[in-house]
Protein backbone atom coordinates (compact mmCIF):
# COMPACT_ATOMS: atom_id res chain seq x y z
CA UNK A 1 0.00 0.00 0.00
CA UNK A 2 1.54 3.63 -1.11
CA UNK A 3 2.12 5.74 1.74
CA UNK A 4 0.10 8.93 0.17
CA UNK A 5 -3.10 6.79 0.21
CA UNK A 6 -5.93 8.75 1.83
CA UNK A 7 -7.84 5.35 2.28
CA UNK A 8 -4.80 2.88 3.97
CA UNK A 9 -6.84 0.11 4.19
CA UNK A 10 -9.53 -1.22 1.69
CA UNK A 11 -11.68 -2.63 4.29
CA UNK A 12 -13.46 0.54 4.75
CA UNK A 13 -14.19 0.75 0.97
CA UNK A 14 -15.33 -2.93 0.96
CA UNK A 15 -17.50 -2.33 3.62
CA UNK A 16 -18.64 0.97 2.00
CA UNK A 17 -19.43 -1.04 -1.49
CA UNK A 18 -21.00 -4.29 0.95
CA UNK A 19 -23.54 -1.12 2.19
CA UNK A 20 -24.45 -0.08 -1.50
CA UNK A 21 -25.06 -4.00 -1.70
CA UNK A 22 -22.83 -4.11 -4.87
CA UNK A 23 -21.47 -7.61 -4.49
CA UNK A 24 -25.17 -8.71 -6.13
CA UNK A 25 -23.98 -7.53 -9.29
CA UNK A 26 -20.08 -7.93 -9.45
CA UNK A 27 -17.81 -10.57 -9.18
CA UNK A 28 -15.07 -10.78 -6.07
CA UNK A 29 -12.45 -9.83 -9.33
CA UNK A 30 -14.53 -7.02 -10.49
CA UNK A 31 -15.22 -5.60 -6.51
CA UNK A 32 -11.28 -6.04 -5.93
CA UNK A 33 -10.90 -4.30 -9.06
CA UNK A 34 -13.33 -1.51 -7.53
CA UNK A 35 -11.66 -1.07 -4.39
CA UNK A 36 -8.18 -1.09 -5.98
CA UNK A 37 -9.58 1.89 -8.30
CA UNK A 38 -11.31 3.96 -5.53
CA UNK A 39 -8.03 3.74 -3.31
CA UNK A 40 -6.05 5.26 -5.97
CA UNK A 41 -8.20 7.83 -7.62
CA UNK A 42 -8.58 9.55 -3.38
CA UNK A 43 -4.65 9.15 -2.97
CA UNK A 44 -2.28 12.12 -2.70
CA UNK A 45 -0.61 12.59 -6.12
CA UNK A 46 -2.60 10.57 -8.31
CA UNK A 47 -2.24 11.41 -12.31
CA UNK A 48 -5.02 8.98 -13.69
CA UNK A 49 -2.52 6.13 -15.20
CA UNK A 50 -2.54 2.59 -14.56
CA UNK A 51 1.22 2.40 -13.01
CA UNK A 52 -0.69 4.63 -10.36
CA UNK A 53 -3.30 2.04 -10.00
CA UNK A 54 -0.42 -0.84 -9.24
CA UNK A 55 0.52 0.76 -6.46
CA UNK A 56 -2.26 -0.17 -4.64
CA UNK A 57 -3.42 -3.74 -6.00
CA UNK A 58 -1.26 -6.91 -5.79
CA UNK A 59 -1.87 -7.23 -9.52
CA UNK A 60 -0.02 -6.61 -12.14
CA UNK A 61 -0.20 -3.30 -14.18
CA UNK A 62 -1.54 -5.38 -17.37
CA UNK A 63 -4.20 -6.93 -15.53
CA UNK A 64 -5.81 -3.42 -14.29
CA UNK A 65 -5.55 -1.95 -18.29
CA UNK A 66 -6.76 -4.67 -19.23
CA UNK A 67 -9.60 -4.41 -16.91
CA UNK A 68 -10.70 -1.16 -18.07
CA UNK A 69 -10.11 -1.53 -21.16
CA UNK A 70 -11.98 -4.88 -22.07
CA UNK A 71 -13.78 -5.95 -18.54
CA UNK A 72 -16.67 -7.74 -18.99
CA UNK A 73 -18.94 -5.93 -16.19
CA UNK A 74 -22.33 -3.92 -15.72
CA UNK A 75 -20.90 -0.39 -15.59
CA UNK A 76 -24.20 1.09 -15.67
CA UNK A 77 -24.87 -0.38 -12.14
CA UNK A 78 -21.74 1.55 -10.77
CA UNK A 79 -23.25 5.03 -13.20
CA UNK A 80 -26.04 4.54 -11.52
CA UNK A 81 -25.02 4.31 -7.97
CA UNK A 82 -22.97 7.27 -7.76
CA UNK A 83 -26.33 8.95 -9.42
CA UNK A 84 -28.31 8.19 -5.98
CA UNK A 85 -25.35 8.88 -3.65
CA UNK A 86 -24.38 12.23 -4.86
CA UNK A 87 -28.23 13.24 -5.20
CA UNK A 88 -29.08 11.89 -1.50
CA UNK A 89 -25.84 13.60 0.31
CA UNK A 90 -26.93 17.08 -1.43
CA UNK A 91 -30.48 17.21 -1.07
CA UNK A 92 -29.66 15.47 2.53
CA UNK A 93 -27.49 18.66 3.03
CA UNK A 94 -29.70 21.50 1.71
CA UNK A 95 -31.86 19.65 4.21
CA UNK A 96 -30.02 20.04 7.18
CA UNK A 97 -29.09 23.77 6.05
CA UNK A 98 -32.23 24.90 4.56
CA UNK A 99 -30.26 26.00 1.62
CA UNK A 100 -30.96 25.75 -2.23
CA UNK A 101 -30.31 22.43 -4.54
CA UNK A 102 -28.18 23.44 -7.81
CA UNK A 103 -27.92 21.14 -10.76
CA UNK A 104 -25.20 22.36 -12.67
CA UNK A 105 -24.92 21.33 -16.57
CA UNK A 106 -22.08 22.17 -19.18
CA UNK A 107 -20.27 20.73 -21.56
CA UNK A 108 -16.57 20.75 -23.09
CA UNK A 109 -14.37 19.08 -25.92
CA UNK A 110 -11.60 17.05 -25.29
CA UNK A 111 -9.61 18.12 -28.71
CA UNK A 112 -7.50 14.83 -30.44
CA UNK A 113 -5.61 15.44 -33.32
CA UNK A 114 -7.34 14.46 -36.52
CA UNK A 115 -6.42 11.17 -37.95
CA UNK A 116 -5.17 10.56 -41.57
CA UNK A 117 -7.76 9.31 -43.95
CA UNK A 118 -5.44 5.62 -43.95
CA UNK A 119 -5.41 5.15 -40.24
CA UNK A 120 -5.93 1.78 -39.07
CA UNK A 121 -7.39 2.29 -35.81
CA UNK A 122 -8.80 5.59 -35.47
CA UNK A 123 -10.13 6.50 -32.23
CA UNK A 124 -13.79 5.93 -31.87
CA UNK A 125 -16.76 8.16 -31.36
CA UNK A 126 -14.15 11.43 -32.02
CA UNK A 127 -15.74 13.55 -34.46
CA UNK A 128 -16.06 17.90 -35.47
CA UNK A 129 -17.73 20.09 -32.86
CA UNK A 130 -17.56 23.18 -32.76
CA UNK A 131 -15.43 24.59 -29.41
CA UNK A 132 -16.72 28.10 -28.41
CA UNK A 133 -13.73 28.36 -26.22
CA UNK A 134 -11.67 28.56 -29.65
CA UNK A 135 -14.37 30.06 -31.60
CA UNK A 136 -13.85 27.10 -34.14
CA UNK A 137 -14.16 23.44 -35.19
CA UNK A 138 -11.98 20.97 -33.69
CA UNK A 139 -11.94 17.24 -33.97
CA UNK A 140 -12.46 15.15 -30.62
CA UNK A 141 -14.56 14.04 -27.84
CA UNK A 142 -17.27 16.00 -26.71
CA UNK A 143 -18.17 15.71 -22.96
CA UNK A 144 -21.90 16.58 -21.67
CA UNK A 145 -21.22 16.72 -17.31
CA UNK A 146 -23.78 17.65 -14.54
CA UNK A 147 -22.83 18.52 -10.68
CA UNK A 148 -24.62 18.86 -8.20
CA UNK A 149 -24.51 21.52 -5.53
CA UNK A 150 -25.90 22.77 -1.94
CA UNK A 151 -24.18 25.28 0.48
CA UNK A 152 -20.82 25.24 -1.33
CA UNK A 153 -20.54 21.06 -1.46
CA UNK A 154 -20.03 19.83 -5.23
CA UNK A 155 -20.46 16.21 -6.46
CA UNK A 156 -19.83 14.99 -9.58
CA UNK A 157 -23.58 13.70 -10.55
CA UNK A 158 -22.65 12.36 -14.13
CA UNK A 159 -20.24 12.40 -16.93
CA UNK A 160 -21.11 11.07 -21.05
CA UNK A 161 -19.93 11.19 -24.25
CA UNK A 162 -21.95 12.93 -26.83
CA UNK A 163 -22.38 10.74 -30.20
CA UNK A 164 -23.76 12.28 -32.71
CA UNK A 165 -25.00 9.01 -34.24
CA UNK A 166 -27.82 8.65 -31.16
CA UNK A 167 -31.28 8.98 -32.53
CA UNK A 168 -34.64 9.03 -31.04
CA UNK A 169 -36.99 6.01 -32.19
CA UNK A 170 -38.09 8.51 -35.01
CA UNK A 171 -34.50 8.64 -36.38
CA UNK A 172 -34.22 12.17 -35.37
CA UNK A 173 -30.71 13.51 -33.90
CA UNK A 174 -30.38 12.76 -30.11
CA UNK A 175 -29.27 16.15 -29.08
CA UNK A 176 -27.47 17.79 -25.85
CA UNK A 177 -30.49 19.31 -24.93
CA UNK A 178 -32.44 16.60 -25.38
CA UNK A 179 -30.40 14.55 -22.45
CA UNK A 180 -30.70 17.81 -20.22
CA UNK A 181 -34.50 17.41 -20.50
CA UNK A 182 -34.57 14.10 -20.30
CA UNK A 183 -32.43 14.40 -17.18
CA UNK A 184 -34.83 16.35 -15.57
CA UNK A 185 -37.34 13.93 -14.50
CA UNK A 186 -34.64 11.74 -13.09
CA UNK A 187 -34.14 14.82 -10.16
CA UNK A 188 -35.66 14.39 -6.30
CA UNK A 189 -38.36 17.79 -6.00
CA UNK A 190 -35.43 20.17 -4.12
CA UNK A 191 -36.30 20.73 -0.09
CA UNK A 192 -36.70 24.09 -0.23
CA UNK A 193 -35.79 25.52 -3.19
CA UNK A 194 -33.75 24.78 -6.13
CA UNK A 195 -32.00 25.90 -9.62
CA UNK A 196 -30.60 24.70 -12.51
CA UNK A 197 -27.17 27.16 -13.59
CA UNK A 198 -26.56 26.51 -17.23
CA UNK A 199 -24.83 28.37 -20.07
CA UNK A 200 -26.36 30.19 -22.71
CA UNK A 201 -26.10 27.40 -25.36
CA UNK A 202 -28.99 25.56 -22.84
CA UNK A 203 -30.92 28.50 -21.92
CA UNK A 204 -33.90 27.24 -23.85
CA UNK A 205 -37.65 27.08 -23.78
CA UNK A 206 -37.66 23.61 -23.48
CA UNK A 207 -35.22 23.27 -20.66
CA UNK A 208 -36.84 25.74 -18.56
CA UNK A 209 -40.15 23.96 -19.12
CA UNK A 210 -39.19 20.65 -18.05
CA UNK A 211 -37.38 21.59 -15.18
CA UNK A 212 -40.30 23.78 -14.11
CA UNK A 213 -42.38 20.78 -14.16
CA UNK A 214 -39.40 19.07 -11.91
CA UNK A 215 -39.33 21.46 -9.38
CA UNK A 216 -36.71 23.61 -10.23
CA UNK A 217 -36.47 27.06 -11.71
CA UNK A 218 -33.33 28.30 -14.32
CA UNK A 219 -30.60 30.92 -14.20
CA UNK A 220 -28.74 30.96 -17.48
CA UNK A 221 -26.43 33.06 -19.67
CA UNK A 222 -28.28 34.69 -22.40
CA UNK A 223 -27.33 35.68 -25.58
CA UNK A 224 -27.57 39.01 -26.36
CA UNK A 225 -29.17 38.46 -29.74
CA UNK A 226 -32.37 37.31 -27.69
CA UNK A 227 -35.49 39.54 -28.19
CA UNK A 228 -37.17 41.25 -25.10
CA UNK A 229 -40.69 43.54 -24.69
CA UNK A 230 -39.75 46.26 -22.74
CA UNK A 231 -43.28 48.55 -22.75
CA UNK A 232 -44.81 46.18 -25.72
CA UNK A 233 -41.62 47.17 -27.52
CA UNK A 234 -39.71 44.14 -29.57
CA UNK A 235 -36.28 44.32 -29.37
CA UNK A 236 -32.71 42.81 -29.09
CA UNK A 237 -30.96 42.50 -25.70
CA UNK A 238 -27.86 44.05 -27.31
CA UNK A 239 -29.59 46.78 -28.73
CA UNK A 240 -31.52 47.11 -26.17
CA UNK A 241 -28.17 47.75 -23.79
CA UNK A 242 -27.97 50.95 -25.76
CA UNK A 243 -30.53 52.45 -24.60
CA UNK A 244 -29.46 52.15 -20.45
CA UNK A 245 -27.82 55.22 -19.30
CA UNK A 246 -25.51 54.96 -16.37
CA UNK A 247 -28.08 56.32 -13.81
CA UNK A 248 -30.45 53.21 -14.86
CA UNK A 249 -27.38 50.37 -13.42
CA UNK A 250 -26.20 50.12 -10.34
CA UNK A 251 -22.63 48.36 -9.30
CA UNK A 252 -23.41 44.76 -8.24
CA UNK A 253 -20.25 43.00 -6.49
CA UNK A 254 -20.01 39.25 -6.75
CA UNK A 255 -17.15 36.92 -5.35
CA UNK A 256 -15.00 40.03 -5.09
CA UNK A 257 -15.62 41.31 -8.21
CA UNK A 258 -17.86 44.30 -9.64
CA UNK A 259 -20.40 44.63 -12.20
CA UNK A 260 -22.69 47.64 -13.59
CA UNK A 261 -26.06 46.02 -13.82
CA UNK A 262 -29.73 46.17 -15.09
CA UNK A 263 -32.63 44.35 -14.28
CA UNK A 264 -35.40 43.63 -16.82
CA UNK A 265 -38.24 42.04 -15.84
CA UNK A 266 -40.94 41.25 -18.00
CA UNK A 267 -41.88 39.18 -21.33
CA UNK A 268 -39.00 36.94 -23.83
CA UNK A 269 -39.76 35.23 -27.17
CA UNK A 270 -41.67 32.30 -25.28
CA UNK A 271 -41.46 33.45 -21.82
CA UNK A 272 -44.43 35.14 -20.21
CA UNK A 273 -42.45 36.84 -17.51
CA UNK A 274 -38.53 36.44 -16.34
CA UNK A 275 -35.88 38.27 -14.88
CA UNK A 276 -33.16 39.43 -17.18
CA UNK A 277 -29.31 40.92 -15.79
CA UNK A 278 -27.35 42.93 -18.17
CA UNK A 279 -23.96 43.33 -16.69
CA UNK A 280 -20.53 45.05 -17.55
CA UNK A 281 -17.78 45.35 -15.80
CA UNK A 282 -17.18 47.89 -13.84
CA UNK A 283 -14.34 49.36 -15.93
CA UNK A 284 -16.24 48.59 -19.23
CA UNK A 285 -19.97 50.14 -18.71
CA UNK A 286 -21.38 50.70 -22.41
CA UNK A 287 -18.98 48.64 -24.07
CA UNK A 288 -20.84 46.22 -26.50
CA UNK A 289 -18.30 43.24 -26.06
CA UNK A 290 -17.75 43.58 -22.61
CA UNK A 291 -22.19 42.76 -22.31
CA UNK A 292 -23.56 39.79 -20.91
CA UNK A 293 -26.70 38.47 -20.02
CA UNK A 294 -28.12 36.56 -17.85
CA UNK A 295 -31.87 35.14 -17.10
CA UNK A 296 -33.78 34.05 -14.24
CA UNK A 297 -37.02 31.93 -14.50
CA UNK A 298 -37.53 32.84 -10.47
CA UNK A 299 -38.81 36.74 -10.43
CA UNK A 300 -38.72 36.89 -6.84
CA UNK A 301 -34.57 36.66 -6.45
CA UNK A 302 -33.03 40.23 -5.94
CA UNK A 303 -30.32 40.81 -8.12
CA UNK A 304 -27.59 40.14 -6.22
CA UNK A 305 -28.64 36.14 -5.53
CA UNK A 306 -29.06 35.95 -9.12
CA UNK A 307 -25.67 37.25 -9.68
CA UNK A 308 -24.25 35.04 -6.71
CA UNK A 309 -26.30 31.95 -7.40
CA UNK A 310 -24.56 32.00 -11.38
CA UNK A 311 -21.21 31.79 -10.10
CA UNK A 312 -22.13 28.75 -7.51
CA UNK A 313 -21.40 26.67 -11.54
CA UNK A 314 -17.99 28.14 -11.56
CA UNK A 315 -16.57 24.54 -9.81
CA UNK A 316 -17.88 22.64 -13.43
CA UNK A 317 -15.63 25.29 -15.32
CA UNK A 318 -12.72 24.62 -12.68
CA UNK A 319 -13.06 21.01 -13.51
CA UNK A 320 -13.34 21.26 -17.17
CA UNK A 321 -10.10 23.59 -16.87
CA UNK A 322 -7.95 21.89 -14.87
CA UNK A 323 -9.03 18.63 -16.81
CA UNK A 324 -7.81 20.18 -20.20
CA UNK A 325 -4.67 21.18 -17.95
CA UNK A 326 -3.29 17.66 -18.40
CA UNK A 327 -4.37 16.03 -21.40
CA UNK A 328 -1.08 16.62 -22.93
CA UNK A 329 0.46 14.47 -20.05
CA UNK A 330 -1.18 11.41 -21.13
CA UNK A 331 0.46 9.50 -22.88
CA UNK A 332 -2.08 6.10 -22.87
CA UNK A 333 -4.70 6.73 -25.56
CA UNK A 334 -7.86 4.18 -25.94
CA UNK A 335 -8.39 2.93 -29.83
CA UNK A 336 -12.13 2.00 -28.37
CA UNK A 337 -12.55 4.21 -25.57
CA UNK A 338 -14.21 2.42 -22.19
CA UNK A 339 -17.29 4.66 -21.83
CA UNK A 340 -17.39 6.87 -18.87
CA UNK A 341 -19.46 4.94 -16.20
CA UNK A 342 -16.89 2.44 -16.60
CA UNK A 343 -14.59 5.12 -14.21
CA UNK A 344 -17.66 5.67 -11.85
CA UNK A 345 -15.44 3.90 -9.12
CA UNK A 346 -13.27 6.77 -9.05
CA UNK A 347 -16.51 8.97 -8.41
CA UNK A 348 -18.02 6.81 -5.80
CA UNK A 349 -14.53 7.04 -4.21
CA UNK A 350 -14.83 10.75 -4.25
CA UNK A 351 -18.05 10.50 -2.63
CA UNK A 352 -17.12 7.81 -0.02
CA UNK A 353 -14.74 10.75 0.95
CA UNK A 354 -17.24 13.20 1.53
CA UNK A 355 -19.33 11.02 3.06
CA UNK A 356 -16.41 9.97 6.11
CA UNK A 357 -16.40 13.36 6.53
CA UNK A 358 -19.36 14.38 8.19
CA UNK A 359 -21.67 16.06 5.90
CA UNK A 360 -19.14 16.51 3.07
CA UNK A 361 -16.80 18.91 4.43
CA UNK A 362 -15.17 18.42 1.36
CA UNK A 363 -15.63 21.80 -0.77
CA UNK A 364 -14.54 23.79 -3.75
CA UNK A 365 -13.47 26.74 -3.51
CA UNK A 366 -14.39 29.36 -6.34
CA UNK A 367 -10.10 30.37 -6.28
CA UNK A 368 -9.83 26.49 -7.73
CA UNK A 369 -8.32 24.86 -4.54
CA UNK A 370 -10.38 22.41 -2.85
CA UNK A 371 -10.53 22.49 0.72
CA UNK A 372 -11.63 20.32 4.24
CA UNK A 373 -12.96 22.67 6.72
CA UNK A 374 -11.49 19.91 9.49
CA UNK A 375 -7.70 19.67 8.91
CA UNK A 376 -7.39 16.96 11.20
CA UNK A 377 -10.20 15.27 9.36
CA UNK A 378 -9.68 11.29 9.92
CA UNK A 379 -5.82 12.01 10.96
CA UNK A 380 -4.58 13.05 7.54
CA UNK A 381 -3.24 16.77 7.38
CA UNK A 382 -5.28 19.56 4.91
CA UNK A 383 -2.95 19.51 2.07
CA UNK A 384 -3.02 15.87 1.79
CA UNK A 385 -6.67 16.26 1.27
CA UNK A 386 -6.68 19.13 -0.82
CA UNK A 387 -4.21 17.80 -3.25
CA UNK A 388 -5.82 14.26 -3.40
CA UNK A 389 -9.24 16.28 -3.89
CA UNK A 390 -7.56 18.07 -7.34
CA UNK A 391 -6.33 15.27 -8.90
CA UNK A 392 -9.24 12.54 -8.27
CA UNK A 393 -11.50 15.33 -10.15
CA UNK A 394 -8.63 16.10 -13.06
CA UNK A 395 -8.54 12.71 -13.39
CA UNK A 396 -11.84 12.16 -14.56
CA UNK A 397 -11.74 14.06 -17.69
CA UNK A 398 -7.87 12.94 -18.24
CA UNK A 399 -9.14 9.46 -18.27
CA UNK A 400 -10.58 10.09 -22.13
CA UNK A 401 -7.16 11.27 -23.31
Amino acid sequence: MSHTAIVPDHAPLRNYLLQHRLPLYYSKPVMAHIETYMAAATAKGFRGKVVDLAEYSDRHRTTLGHFLAEGKWDEAVLQNKVKTESLRQVVEIANRTNEPLFVIHDDTIAKKTKPSSRAASPIERTGFHHSHLEGKVVWGHQVQATVVQSNGISLIHSMDLYDKTNTHPDGTVYTKIDRLCDMASTLPLPPHSGYVLVDAWFTTTRVIDRYAAAGYHLIGGLKTNRILYPQGIRVSVQEFATHIRKEDVRLVTVNNASYWTYRYEGALNDIDNAVVLLCWPEHAFGESKALRAFLCTDVSLETETISAYYAKRWPIEIFFRQSKNNWASIRIRFVQPPPLSAYGHCWLGRIYIAQQAWGSLVRLATDCVPFVSKSNWIGFSLSTIADSEAFLFTWFVKSLS
